[in-house]
Formats: structure tokens, C-alpha cells, sequence
């Protein structure tokens, strides 16, 4: 019991033909995906998003770095105020001491921010529509894209939807502050401003690259009646529920997060084309893509009118939608239909095996040996794909510092794809050699058919990856019931079959996606989704009259050749500057001064300063060697600077009153706490207080570790409670320019990423 599933006639160009009609499908795909709308020129209709107006915002913002606490940063809060009055909105600036904590971990976070609100009253509200972006950068780079790209796109917005008139509902246009730093804006607005009886919903504007176009990645829960809006009403909708899932395995956080916590409804976009840029000194008006902010601004303005004027109410569904992109078209249904379509799938495979064991083509036994097997295509791609990465840092050692964001990736994708491919013909040859071509045809279709059922059931925005391509088994069971007929009917069959290909070739365009999102780090999961993907298409490999065990080697082969042309194509150099990490650190109760850098590979330059391994013999404090994640250090000229001061107030058994404060005037401090402090309270010079648990260290016995970002002038009081040891503050200020013995870093180096890198930090003991 070996034979075939399909008798498919050995016609080598007509199973050419197939396989190069798909691939172009799949690249089509990938370039539609990829390609955001044109910018629409300054003059166009004033009713209409224009990139074209919207890029003066962009330009001014995006002059140079403006954390929150520093001048810059004040700058363009005023220039974005005077902007929104100008559209005659109701500017207010909301000054909140803001809080954060970060799970898991013995790290708390205060910062006091200036949020800008902006209000234009509806009519007759049903709710609030939130607009919503923030305006400070990392210290690291001017934030053309992150996110003045999206504080743009709001404000082109908001000056269309000035022009119309009051609208319906509540219109607020908020710039938040201390994204950054750590979501502070939005936690202090969806604080103070609660989630009521009325709906708040939010759309918020975000970007993690420089270019591609806007994918709506994130939404709120039961979210049918946002995602009919969006789909209706944005001009170009692009996203899909599956990135949710995704996004949720990334270390990234964005003020939809707390929004979200909060109560609001909503969406969130961002664009992530050009990651390698993502909080680099190079996130510049010059490599922002006009397009994605074309996308980001039409896809706003068009849903935000529509909500505008909208029942807010009639957005309480109750249920989610899946949604997707299929060849240009926004593809979305009530997740109802989701175990409906992973069934069709799944049964249709059912079909097939139980027709081809009638037909005696297959036994049982043999077609679980199969199914059993395929594990076996998936783990050595994932492998292979998770090897890449260090085996690409061996080979070039300045990759360990590119946090996986590599300026040029695609010879690197195909590899891993075409690798994919060689791990799953070998399968096949080797499987179909000794259970039969039906068990190496059904076997992958099976392996769609349960993981479409399985997510449709646990992760319903999930399943389509896999239901989708899973319908290749209609095709098959249609060929395979088609075949004894006339040759007519049997031409239909394999047609039918090969249509129902196009899917499965779709998805394979967008592990691109997948690549691009999650960087050179998590690479397997598109090698493992490429292995499921391209197994529907086998059997085509049986119209083909060659050996096919030397497909596996020839794709191998061509793997490790498009490695080397990626090696070639993606240098360091000018235009690709590689990240450099270089920090000031001095002890001033010991006198002790280091340069310290986090660099994996330190380049020529870092290495002028760093010239030892670990942070061992620094003579640094161990509040700072515990805690930092240096990875080397080098002697550097004591400093005349004031040191920071934290002085007890009052100290019991149960915890402390320490008066913090920076004489050379900070903006960022932060204070290391041994023993077992588990709630942290600020209270500023106006009487402004905050509170915050602290939970247990990851580690036991580490410390507690509590910042404070915009710090006032006079400083502020601490209080931590607990069974409390030695606390050691530190102040810092970015900017490494004035320090004796530094040089700017040659051409072809960029300040690392790190928002540590490029700081001077001054330690002493609480006294």
C-alpha cells in the first residue's frame, strides 16, 4: 500500500509552469504588503491627508534627540501646543508624576510628565475618540519615525477634521509624554481619565523602522465592530490578528498597553520596515519614508471621521474578527467562522486518507510513520534557522551588538527558505521512498488541517495561517474523486488542486513579514511556517522527471551560497554605520572613574577606552556592577562634578525617608536598595506624591532598583518600606562629549541604541 494520492502525469514543464505561477502569486503578494500609498502632494484637497504637510511637523520635531526632561523635548511641546490651538482645539498641558513597574523584576519607575491634551467638543457625544502618539525621543536619536511620524499624522488629521465642523462626538488629540522611558504618559492619562460608562476609543500611532506600510498589529478585545470600521473606512487597511499573537512574543510595549489596561477600546499601528534604524542616531527626516507616513495619515483620518460620527455604542460587539491580507484585499469575518474553516480543511485531509486506504494507495500504520515524520522537515529548519544567527556573529562579530536588525536581510531569508525547502524535500524523498507518495501528500495536509482546528479552538486570530493553506486538501480530495472519471473531469481536479495552492502561496510570501518583524533573533518561526506552507505543493514534484533526492543538496548548496552573497551584501560601513556603546561611570566616594561599554565585539574605537573584560577591578561600586550589563570596562580621569545626594530623613526597622537630589541638576536618577523593599513612594517638591509595590527580584537577593526620570530641580522625597539594607544613588545626564580623553566615534560607527549609551553617571552611598 504505496501508491499515489494523484496520478499526476509526469509533465516536468507543465509542474514548472504551477510552481512559477505560484511563486510570482507569492511575490505579487509580498509587494503589495510591502508597498504603502504614494504621498500625496501639499496641495491636495484640504479634506485629505497629505505626507506632503504633514512632513513639516516631522521636520520640526526631529532636530535632535528630546527625552523627556530636556530642553528640546520642551521645544517641541510647545511648537505641537501652539499647532493644535491653531486648529481651534482646547489645549490643556496635564503635569502628572507618573508610574511604572515592571513585572517580574525588583524595578519600579517614576517620571513627571507633560502630556498634551487637545480637545474639540462634539454635538451630541456617544463617546470620545482618542487620537493619540507621543512626542518625546530616545536619547539615542532625533525620532523622525518614532514618533514623529505619528504625532504628524495626527495633527495633518486633526487639522482635516477641524475644517468639517463640531462632530458628533468628542474628538481629543493626545501627545503623550515618556513613552520611552516607560509608557508614563499614557499611564497618567488612563489614570486620571478612566474608562465610563461611555466608550474611549483609542487610535494609536507607533513605528518600530523608517519605512513600510502601516500594519494595524494590535487591537482591543471583542474587537468585530473596530475592525468593520477600520476595513470600511480606511483607505488602504493592512493588518492582520495573527501579528497580535505576535507581537505579544516581542519585548516590546507601546502606551496602547496601558491604555488597553485602562479599560479604552481601540487599534494600534505602527510601520516596521527598516528596523536596523529602530532608536538609532539615524531615525532622520533622511531615511523616514514619506509613504508609511501617507499610510499612517489616510488610514487614520479615514476611521477617526468615521468614529467621529458614529454611535460609539454600536461598537460593543462582543466578539472578535479574524483579518487578514490576501493579494491587496483586507479579508476579515466574525471569529465564529474560524473552527468552520479549519474543519473543512482538517476533514477534507480526513477524506482523502480514508479515500486513498479504500484505494489501498496507503495503510494506516504507514500514514502515521508520515505524519509522525514531518516533525522532522519543521525541527531541522527551526534549527538550522536558530543556528544562523551565531554562526553569522562568528562570521562577522560586529552583528552581536545589531540586537538581530540587520540593514540588509533578504539573502539571509532566502537562505533560510531555501534551506526549508531542502529539509522538506529530503523528507519527502526519503518518506516517499519507503511509505508511498499518498502518505508524503497527506501527511503535511493533515499536520494544516489540526493546527488550523487547534488554534481556531485556544487562539482563534491565529488560525488562519494554517486553515487557510489547509484548504489545499479540498484540491486534493476533488482531484482524487475526479480522477477515475473522464480525462475532462480529471483536468478539472488538478486544476481545482492547483488553485487551491494559492493560499498556502500567499503565506509563504509573508513569513517576509514574519522576518522582518522579529529580526535574525527568532528566525525559526518563519523557517517553520515555510516547511508548512510549501508541503502542499509535493506532490507537484512527482510531474517532474528528474532524481528528486538531489533537490535537497542542490537547495542546501544554494542555501549556504545566498549565506556568503549575504555576508557580501550586508557590510558595515558609511551608510550602515554598526552600534557602539561607550558610557562615563564615576564612584565618587572611592574616586573611581571608568569608562564601561555593553559592545559583545568592540570595535577599534571602543576599545581605545575599554580594554578590560567585566566590570571585576572597576573599582566602581558593587550597587553599579551588580546591576549593569557591561561587559567591560577601561580607566578613565576622575570628573569634577557634584555628586548626586540621597540623605535619611528617617530610617526604622519597617523602611526609610531618604531626600534625593542632583546639585549639577540631572534629569534621570536612579537608586539601588539591598534587603527586601516591597513599596516604593515619591513625593515631589509641590506635594505631589505617587506610589508603587516593588516586587521580588528575579534573582533572590538582588537589589531593588528605582528611577526617576524629569527630575525636579529641588528633587524629591523617597520613601521605601521594608526590611531595607545599603542604598546607593546615582544621577545621570546624556552626552559624553566634554569628558577628557574622548573623540567621536570615526565614520562608519553610530551611538549604540542602548539607552544607557552616551551617559555620564555619578554614584555615591545614601548617607
Amino acid at each position: 500500500m504505496r501508491g499515489p494520492a494523484l496520478h499526476l502525469p509526469p509533465r516536468p514543464w507543465a509542474a514548472l509552469a504551477v510552481l512559477t505561477a505560484l511563486t510570482l502569486i507569492g511575490i505579487a503578494n509580498w509587494a503589495i504588503d510591502e508597498t504603502p500609498p504614494a504621498p500625496a502632494a501639499a496641495d491636495a484637497p484640504a479634506d485629505e491627508f497629505s505626507a506632503d504637510r504633514a512632513w513639516s511637523t516631522v521636520e520640526a520635531m526631529a532636530v535632535e534627540p528630546h527625552p523627556m526632561g530636556t530642553a528640546e523635548h520642551d521645544r517641541v511641546r510647545g511648537l505641537l501646543a501652539a499647532d493644535l490651538e491653531a486648529l481651534g482645539f482646547d489645549v490643556e498641558i496635564q503635569t502628572e508624576l507618573a508610574r511604572d513597574s515592571v513585572d517580574g523584576d525588583a524595578l519600579v519607575r517614576f517620571g513627571v510628565v507633560d502630556n498634551i491634551v487637545a480637545t474639540l467638543s462634539g454635538t451630541d457625544p456617544t463617546g470620545t475618540v482618542l487620537l493619540t502618539s507621543h512626542y518625546d525621543s530616545v536619547p539615542s536619536g532625533p525620532g523622525a519615525a518614532d514618533a514623529a511620524s505619528g504625532v504628524a499624522a495626527i495633527v495633518e488629521s486633526a487639522r482635516a477634521l477641524s475644517l468639517e465642523g463640531p462632530h458628533r462626538n468628542d474628538v481629543v488629540v493626545l501627545i503623550t509624554d515618556g513613552e520611552e522611558m516607560g509608557l508614563f504618559g499614557a499611564e497618567a492619562y488612563a489614570r486620571t481619565h478612566p474608562a465610563g460608562e461611555t466608550p474611549t476609543v483609542v487610535f494609536n500611532l507607533e513605528a518600530r523602522g523608517v519605512s513600510g506600510p502601516s500594519l494595524m498589529f494590535e487591537t482591543s478585545v471583542d474587537n468585530a465592530g473596530l475592525i468593520d470600521v477600520f476595513a470600511a473606512n480606511a483607505p488602504s487597511p493592512h493588518g492582520d490578528s495573527s501579528a497580535i499573537e505576535a507581537y505579544r512574543q516581542l519585548p516590546n510595549d507601546t502606551d496602547f498597553t496601558r491604555f488597553h489596561e485602562a479599560g479604552y477600546i481601540g487599534l494600534n499601528s505602527a510601520f516596521i520596515g527598516g528596523a536596523s534604524w529602530y532608536h538609532t542616531p539615524h531615525d532622520d527626516t533622511d531615511h523616514l519614508d514619506p509613504a508609511s507616513l501617507q499610510h499612517h495619515g489616510e488610514n487614520l483620518l479615514g476611521t477617526a471621521r468615521a468614529l467621529a460620527g458614529m454611535d460609539l455604542a454600536d461598537l460593543e460587539t462582543g466578539h472578535d474578527e479574524t483579518f487578514f491580507g490576501f493579494l491587496g484585499l483586507f479579508v476579515h469575518y466574525s471569529d465564529a467562522w474560524n473552527l468552520p474553516i479549519a474543519l473543512i480543511g482538517l476533514l477534507a485531509a480526513a477524506a482523502a486518507i480514508v479515500l486513498a486506504r479504500v484505494r489501498r494507495a496507503l495503510s494506516l500504520p504507514r500514514f502515521a510513520i508520515a505524519f509522525l515524520s514531518f516533525v522532522l522537515p519543521i525541527a531541522v529548519s527551526g534549527a538550522a534557522a536558530v543556528a544562523l544567527w551565531p554562526a553569522l556573529q562568528a562570521l562577522r562579530p560586529g552583528y552581536a551588538d545589531q540586537y538581530g536588525l540587520l540593514f540588509n536581510r533578504t539573502c539571509y531569508y532566502l537562505a533560510i527558505l531555501v534551506f526549508a525547502v531542502a529539509a522538506l524535500t529530503a523528507w519527502y524523498a526519503a518518506v516517499r521512498r519507503r511509505l508511498g507518495e499518498a502518505a508524503t501528500t497527506l501527511a503535511p495536509l493533515a499536520w494544516l488541517g489540526v493546527l488550523g482546528t487547534a488554534t481556531a479552538v485556544l487562539i482563534p486570530g491565529l488560525s488562519f495561517v494554517f486553515a487557510i493553506p489547509a484548504l489545499a486538501a479540498v484540491g486534493v480530495l476533488a482531484a482524487m474523486i475526479l480522477q477515475p472519471r473522464s480525462r475532462r473531469a480529471r483536468l478539472v481536479g488538478y486544476g481545482l488542486f492547483a488553485v487551491l495552492l494559492v493560499p498556502a502561496a500567499v503565506q509563504l510570501s509573508w513569513t517576509s513579514n514574519l522576518f522582518e518583524a522579529f529580526g535574525m533573533e527568532l528566525a525559526a518561526v518563519p523557517a517553520v511556517l515555510i516547511v508548512l506552507f510549501a508541503a502542499p505543493a509535493l506532490p507537484l514534484l512527482a510531474m517532474c522527471r528528474i532524481r528528486i533526492r538531489f533537490v535537497p543538496a542542490a537547495a542546501a548548496v544554494t542555501a549556504l551560497a545566498l549565506v556568503g552573497a549575504g555576508l557580501a551584501a550586508d557590510r558595515f560601513g558609511p551608510e550602515h554605520p554598526r552600534q557602539a556603546y561607550l558610557s562615563y561611570v564615576f564612584d565618587s566616594d572611592t574616586g573611581a572613574a571608568a569608562w564601561v561599554s555593553t559592545d559583545l565585539d568592540r570595535s577599534e574605537w571602543t576599545a581605545r577606552y575599554v580594554t578590560e573584560d567585566g566590570l571585576d577591578g572597576s573599582g566602581l561600586p558593587a550597587a553599579y556592577t551588580d546591576t549593569a550589563a557591561a561587559t567591560g570596562y577601561g580607566p578613565a580621569e576622575p570628573i569634577d562634578l557634584a555628586p548626586p545626594t540621597a540623605v535619611y530623613e528617617s530610617r526604622t526597622a519597617d523602611g526609610a525617608v531618604l531626600r534625593v537630589a542632583s546639585p549639577r541638576g540631572a534629569d534621570t536618577m536612579w537608586l539601588t536598595v539591598s534587603g527586601s523593599a516591597d513599596r516604593a513612594d515619591v513625593t515631589l517638591p509641590d506635594g505631589t506624591a505617587a506610589e508603587v509595590p516593588i516586587a521580588a527580584p528575579a534573582e533572590p537577593g538582588g537589589p531593588a532598583v528605582v528611577w526617576c526620570y524629569n527630575v525636579p530641580a529641588e528633587g524629591f522625597t523617597l520613601t521605601l518600606h521594608g526590611d531595607l539594607g545599603d542604598v546607593t544613588v546615582f544621577d545621570q545626564t546624556h552626552g559624553i562629549e566634554g569628558i577628557d580623553g574622548y573623540t567621536e566615534r570615526p565614520e562608519g560607527l553610530m551611538r549604540s541604541r542602548d539607552r544607557l549609551s552616551d551617559t555620564v553617571t555619578i554614584a555615591a552611598a545614601a548617607v
